[in-house]
């Protein structure tokens, strides 16, 4: 069975799990498509008669990894989710990891009860939210801030320093790590790196991906010395106007421990549809 074949059966299981449990799972697809392009993606799978019936996926983000995974309803409480950790645990060895996070949906039970087995502490949750019109307070797009003009234009490729510097002091992780993490993202398709410019100068940037007529935003950060000018909510707004035209929703996660991030999505239109929690890793691997 080739990749294409098994990567449509992993989105059939999802969706089934997502079904069975109300929930949202987060398999990261922009990089589950493309794990051959990165390496720091992979992924381990197990099939009964010829069905899918578990998965889980290991995505290296730097030094740090996050893990998920789901067993199809039927086959739960066989084993099959411990025997796919085991054998991930052989290649987490293998990378050289500093924090190990596992990530489920706060509202999975199947996943409570597996990740209660495992030494862990609470780490961090984020909310996974979505634009909705009827929740916007403002209007059109605004292209201006209280410093001057905001505008959005796609990264050149010579301006990886930028987005790199942008990310370690926006993502508080050494230029090393962010470097490491924008190579992996620079094969990844259906994406666009994304300049903010504050009067023709760069003052953020984020990543759009786009499937389905959903697009996601990741990687928004600010200039720390330009923050509190309104130019994070003018980029949010300008984005969710072209998005908008383009006939495509528009999403985005957010820590809970970030609340004036929280305060500007909210304020922008956006509503938490779930919410996802991290257990770090305490054992050995």
């Amino acid at each position: 069975m080739n990749s294409a074949d098994i990567l449509k059966d992993i989105e059939e299981l999802q969706q089934r799990c997502e079904q069975y449990e109300g929930i949202s799972l987060k398999l990261n697809w922009d990089m589950l498509r493309h794990t051959s392009d990165t390496g720091g993606t992979e992924y381990l799978v197990t099939y009964e008669e010829g069905q899918l019936v578990g998965f889980i996926g290991l995505y290296g983000f730097g030094g740090e990894m996050e893990v998920c995974g789901m067993v199809r309803p039927g086959f739960r409480r066989r084993g099959v989710f411990t025997s796919l950790w085991q054998l991930a645990q052989d290649k987490i060895r293998k990378r050289n990891i500093s924090t190990l996070l596992l990530n489920a949906p706060a509202a999975s039970a199947s996943a409570a009860g597996f990740l209660k087995t495992l030494p862990l502490e609470f780490n961090h949750a984020e909310y996974q939210m979505k634009w909705d019109s009827a929740a916007a307070l403002q209007g059109p797009g605004e292209t201006s801030s209280a410093a001057g003009t905001v505008t959005l234009r796609p990264a050149r490729e010579d301006e990886s320093s930028v987005l790199i510097q942008l990310d370690s002091a926006g993502f508080d992780v050494t230029e090393e790590e962010a470097a490491e993490m924008f190579e992996e993202q620079r094969h990844e398709a259906l994406q666009e790196h994304i300049i903010i410019e504050l009067n023709g100068r760069p003052a953020g940037k984020m990543r759009l991906w786009t499937e389905n007529n959903e697009t996601w935003i990741y990687g928004f950060t600010v200039d720390q010395k330009l923050r509190g000018l309104g130019i994070g909510r003018s980029a949010l707004q300008q984005t969710i106007e072209r998005e908008s035209r383009n006939y495509n929703g528009v999403n985005l996660e957010v820590a809970l421990d970030n609340p004036n991030a929280l305060k500007l999505y909210e304020s922008c239109g956006f509503v938490v549809l779930n919410r996802q929690d991290y257990y770090q890793y305490t054992g050995s691997i």
